[in-house]
């Protein structure tokens, strides 16, 4: 396994060296990669910026706001957060929810009894430690490769996530919870010795290594060139970043127990002329590919349901069913 510790703490550069690893390094080794961040707000790859975050109070705050190609929810992540990555080769046989808990959550898990710090994986794709989240897994998929990806609150600066996320109130209300600040927690609240950061890195690394030993990797010059070329075009571009949705006939949205589903279509003469998806839902694959199978169909209950059944939906909605998108849709 390639291990690699990028130094930079630019956000938009850590979601650039992901695809960038998943396009151009290596065809049969695996690669993981922690890293760390400057103050940031991470939205799902189907979120509406201004639905999820405070974006004048995130200005305030210094927060730089990034979308990454994985989907799920917001996240706040800041220097006293460490982000994993792991990077394996892929093929349509294989199970990405398996390849994500046993290759990158149970090891994060592992390494962290290791030190003492007696976590859990629960739920959809949360880590728990002492029932309060510290972790969310989030995937994507690309042409022969599965990116899992998660961030491990240890001493981030809670006080600032409360104010600038703005978390859907029935997402709250499901979880049966007061508020986001109440659902969350650093690991450093529950250690008796308390460490830096960067000295619970370093132990955390070590206690990794020995799990699943790694072989160190520094990014080369051309690396670097490949990497900042899409930082630029893709994560650092603003209408990659704060896209909305305009010009839009119907609107419906619901929660579902796997994640929010909102869509925005255009009807003409009764035929989705346009449609947008949106939402905190797993998804793997880009969405985008979902909305051009139902362009130009007939916005018909039975007709979409008779269409979607022959999709394999899982990689798009993340386990929400045929039967559930579609009655999002006529809500």
């Amino acid at each position: 396994m390639i291990f690699i510790q990028p130094k930079a703490t630019d956000a938009a550069l850590h979601f650039a060296s992901e695809e960038y690893c998943m396009n151009a390094l290596g065809q049969s080794q695996d690669i993981f990669m922690i890293w760390q961040t400057d103050n940031c707000a991470m939205l799902g790859s189907n979120q509406i910026a201004q639905d999820e975050i405070d974006l004048d109070l995130a200005k305030q705050h210094g927060v730089q706001i990034v979308r990454r190609s994985s989907g799920g929810g917001t996240i706040y992540t800041d220097k006293g957060t460490l982000l994993c990555t792991l990077i394996t080769p892929f093929t349509p046989e294989d199970d990405a929810k398996e390849i994500g808990r046993t290759r990158l959550a149970e090891p994060i898990i592992a390494a962290l009894q290791k030190m003492g710090i007696h976590a859990e994986v629960k739920g959809r794709n949360d880590m728990l430690l002492d029932g309060k989240k510290i972790s969310g897994l989030a995937q994507r998929l690309g042409k022969n490769y599965l990116c899992s990806h998660c961030s491990l609150l240890f001493d981030a600066d809670l006080s600032i996530l409360e104010k600038i996320l703005t978390v859907d109130e029935s997402k709250i209300k499901n979880k049966g919870i007061a508020s986001v600040r109440s659902r969350v927690t650093n690991i450093i609240e529950h250690l008796p010795e308390k460490y830096t950061t960067q000295e619970f890195k370093a132990l955390f690394i070590q206690a990794l290594q020995e799990i699943m030993p790694m072989e160190s990797y520094e990014f080369t010059t051309e690396d670097m060139n490949g990497i900042e070329k899409i930082r630029e075009e893709k994560y650092a571009n603003p209408l990659w970043t704060y896209r909305t949705n305009t010009n839009f006939t119907h609107h419906s949205d619901k929660r579902l127990p796997l994640g929010k589903v909102e869509a925005y279509l255009e009807v003409q003469d009764g035929i989705i002329a346009a449609c947008s998806i949106r939402g905190d839902f797993l998804s793997m694959k880009p969405v985008e590919e979902l909305e051009a199978i139902l362009t130009n169909k007939a916005f018909d209950k039975d007709a979409l349901l008779a269409c979607l059944k022959e999709i394999d939906l899982l990689p798009y909605l993340g386990g929400i069913t045929a039967e559930e998108f579609v009655a999002v849709l006529f809500s």
